[in-house]
């Protein structure tokens, strides 16, 4: 990044809102080059490797069926294009799939916030009974019948005696996680001085981004969120009754202490962590970037279209009593709801990373099938 460029993006963007108050002036910012990294783990070339195949590997699940691309696709732009996210056979996930386009910028992981780094985000799943089913130590053993894996993994942990270790497969899909970044969007050229990189109704799009429609009181800074909480009424999706989806929910308040879990219809988001009442309905703020990739939208998927969640927030969002009080009915136009929508699609890569499906390595000898 030219910090020139930086520094003539933003000028420009404050004499265009008018703004003689520097405590005023919007976060909003191109991505930095690189994203963030653990001093524990710095992403070497070895661990991307290694990290790109258990990213696609289906035998990091129980029943070997299972994939972290099987709920972050980047056919789909590394999420999933449906209501709610894939699950482990006969179950029904009760959360829509965000991206992982972008996620190594994010400071909080997953829709409650519950774990602060990709290496954490990425050991959840494998355990979860309902996504990936699989018990830890058996993973181990099951990676190190494979030669490849043997191979790669002391290629990316060259200083450990017996590197296959759940901690180090978590450190190496976050690894390649991080290498899933992209910051050349129409937006950020623009904001380093190419001025034709948005077009009129893009450029008042970001106007009302950042003033009336006030999307940028939450969707702030370089990836467009501000890694909080807020209530914002989201409307219940019809699927979120469904048995099994019921199931699954329930099964998630009785591990956070809810002896009643039928009592609670819907996904209350940080209120299943906190328990705390200003919590109920509370869900992290999603980054923006490239946000016309990933329909549906919401928690629980229930917005089809950009144009419907502009909708939502024109509206004031939805009617619940611990609403974040900063949510109101905007009044937008036709117009201004259509260059919202402009400028929600400015938000896209012009080159999203795409990765094709591996060849993944076979097990040494041959696996007796049936049992015997």
């Amino acid at each position: 990044m030219k910090a020139k460029g930086l520094v003539l993006g933003l000028a420009g963007l404050f004499v265009l809102l008018g703004s003689a108050d520097s405590a005023k002036r919007p976060n909003i910012a191109p991505l930095p080059d690189r994203p963030p990294e653990p001093k524990d783990n710095p992403t070497t070339p070895a661990k991307v490797e290694l990290g790109k195949l258990l990213y696609f590997d289906p035998r990091l699940s129980g029943d070997g069926s299972t994939s972290c691309a099987t709920c972050h696709d980047p056919n789909h732009g590394w999420a999933k294009k449906r209501f709610m996210s894939p699950a482990y056979p006969e179950n029904k996930h009760f959360r829509h799939s965000p991206t992982v386009l972008n996620v190594a910028y994010n400071t909080l992981m997953f829709w409650d916030g519950r774990v602060k780094t990709l290496e954490e985000q990425a050991m959840g799943p494998i355990k979860s009974p309902f996504e990936m089913n699989m018990n830890y130590g058996l993973l181990e053993e099951r990676l190190k019948k494979i030669p490849k894996y043997r191979e790669l993994f002391a290629k990316a942990f060259p200083r450990e005696k017996d590197p296959i270790t759940i901690k180090n497969i978590a450190k190496a899909i976050a690894a390649f996680e991080r290498t899933i970044v992209c910051n050349d969007s129409p937006f950020d050229r623009y904001m380093r001085g190419e001025k034709s990189a948005m077009d009129e109704v893009q450029v008042k799009g970001m106007k009302l981004f950042i003033g009336k429609a006030g999307c940028a009181q939450c969707h702030n800074g370089p990836n467009f969120t501000d890694d909080k909480f807020h209530v914002t009424g989201v409307p219940k999706n019809k699927v979120e009754d469904d048995a099994l989806v019921r199931v699954t929910r329930n099964f998630v308040l009785r591990e956070h202490g809810f002896r009643n879990p039928d009592s609670i219809d819907r996904d209350l988001g940080l209120y299943f962590i906190t328990k705390k009442e200003k919590d109920r309905g509370a869900f992290k703020t999603p980054t923006l970037r490239n946000v016309a990739l990933t329909p549906p939208y919401m928690h629980n998927g229930v917005l089809k279209s950009l144009r419907e969640v502009v909708e939502f927030y024109n509206r004031g969002g939805g009617n619940v009593p611990n609403k974040d009080p900063r949510l109101k009915p905007l009044n937008l136009t036709e117009e201004e709801k259509e260059a919202l929508v402009a400028f929600l699609e400015a938000l896209t890569c012009e080159n999203v990373p795409y990765v094709e499906e591996p060849e993944l390595p076979p097990f040494e000898g041959e696996t007796v099938k049936g049992g015997g």
